[in-house]
């Protein structure tokens, strides 16, 4: 399950391109859970190597989307520090 760590990103609204990403997310997050238990059960080698093969694509996938809220959480940080006429640190 996801969760916000920070406060500060709670207090915007979410973009439905972000509410997408964290769909995507979360679909990911629960294919891996999957991926991870049909690991456990599978003793035929190739299946294993099967198993192994989309776990990782899965990891990636997730550290793909994760990057992409980043980035979008960034751009929308920045865009509302613009409106409010602050500079944000680099």
């Amino acid at each position: 399950m996801l969760r916000r760590i920070s406060p500060i990103h709670q207090r915007g609204k979410v973009s439905q391109e972000q509410e997408e990403l964290m769909q995507s997310l979360k679909e990911a997050q629960r294919s891996l859970d999957h991926a991870y238990l049909a690991f456990d059960d599978i003793t035929d080698s190739e299946l294993v190597e099967s198993c192994i093969f989309e776990i990782r694509s899965l990891q990636s996938r997730i550290n793909y989307l994760l990057r992409q809220l980043k980035q979008l959480e960034e751009q929308q940080t920045a865009l509302s520090a613009a409106k409010e006429g602050k500079r944000r640190w680099v």
